[in-house]
């Protein structure tokens, strides 16, 4: 346990070690944002799942994890991404029943073993590109219904992911992703930089739909450049890097430039940059949003479409499987780059609601961490 003089222990299992920027983004707004609510923190970061590959240390809420986590940590966090996705079923031993998973990896006895507050926040489900949610399976189901109720505060990313909860008997709450409230700053209009694009990632084009989307999506890139809109195309995996490179036009700074950098600090001083952004990857839209500027996400799946909702964003907003869907892109291109008074409120209406729900929750869950028994905390 912490004095009143040292910081808060804080072991937070997220995807660490992934390729993906924004499941940092994450963990990094998690970190910032705790403090003003809990004090001091001193975090310790462990990955939750198979996102990281290293296979140099234990992964998930189990093993060695918990046994650490049991000796040294005042708060667990568990929170980021996508942990509350229903992965594919798998049969052990290739003909026994089909056995659940999910983003977190645990088991009901390792949850039960688990004697630090838990926390939960920031976590959603979502899918694949032109794929529907897939159900809970055992032991998964009785997993999440263990760590929500062993958690003393839960709260989910968007209202997609409190509707499948429900299915399962959990009930919670929708705060959105604390990447979106990085900063407080309000959605205005803005005249110079780049519009930026978040490029698909490639892998949709592992289906016949998915290729047609991708290649519109190149195709409206190369509008942008062609009527002279100043145009920046984010990457968001490394694995991302090759495909631009071989699809996209090249780089002529300031006309159009493509950018990628695993580097936090560097994400955000570029996005501040930007005037606007259509956001085909979540994350890209959810920083954006966090930094005042305004955006046209893009309902590429699940997760996009349960930011859509969330956020009220339906009439500024694309999905993939609707008609006529990059003609509607490019009229919200226009009005985004006119600094249309109609989206920019709304985005910021929007903004701001979310944020006073988020830090609402984040102060009575440390009012509720403080009021729990010494032999919990």
């Amino acid at each position: 346990m912490s004095s009143a003089a040292s910081p808060l222990r804080v072991h937070h299992y997220f995807p660490l070690g992934s390729g993906n920027v924004g499941d940092h983004m994450v963990a990094h707004a998690i970190h910032a944002q705790l403090p003003e609510f809990f004090g001091r923190c001193q975090f310790t970061s462990i990955p939750v799942n198979d996102r990281y590959d290293r296979g140099d240390r234990e992964i998930g809420v189990r093993g060695e994890n918990l046994a650490a986590t049991n000796a040294q940590a005042d708060l667990v966090v568990i929170g980021g991404s996508n942990l509350l996705e229903p992965r594919k079923p798998r049969r052990q031993g290739g003909s026994g029943p089909r056995r659940g998973r999910w983003g977190v990896f645990t088991d009901s006895a390792s949850i039960d073993a688990l004697r630090v507050p838990v926390l939960l926040l920031g976590m959603g489900t979502g899918s694949s590109f032109g794929q529907s949610i897939r159900p809970y399976v055992e032991p998964s189901t009785s997993e999440v219904r263990a760590l929500f109720a062993k958690s003393f505060a839960h709260a989910v990313r968007d209202v997609t992911t409190v509707r499948e909860l429900a299915k399962i008997g959990v009930q919670t709450q929708c705060t959105g992703c604390p990447v979106t409230f990085l900063t407080p700053a309000p959605v205005t209009a803005h005249s110079s930089g780049p519009l930026a694009v978040s490029l698909p990632p490639y892998y949709i084009r592992d289906s016949f739909l998915g290729r047609r989307f991708m290649a519109a999506t190149l195709a409206y890139i190369r509008h942008l450049v062609a009527t002279g809109v100043p145009t920046l195309v984010t990457l968001h995996e490394d694995r991302d890097v090759a495909f631009a490179r071989e699809h996209l036009p090249p780089p002529n700074p300031p006309a159009f430039d493509v950018f990628y950098t695993d580097s936090l600090t560097e994400q955000l001083e570029r996005f501040n940059s930007i005037r606007g952004m259509v956001g085909f990857r979540l994350h890209a839209a959810l920083t954006a949003l966090a930094l005042g500027k305004p955006i046209i996400p893009v309902g590429l799946d699940w997760r996009g479409q349960g930011f859509i909702e969330t956020i009220s964003a339906q009439p500024y907003s694309i999905r993939p499987a609707w008609v006529s869907q990059f003609g509607k892109l490019r009229r919200l291109t226009g009005q985004l780059l006119a600094n249309d008074p109609a989206l920019l409120s709304a985005q910021s209406s929007a903004k701001a609601a979310l944020l006073a729900t988020y830090r609402s929750f984040l102060a009575q869950a440390a009012t509720a961490y403080r009021a729990l028994p010494a032999t919990r905390r």
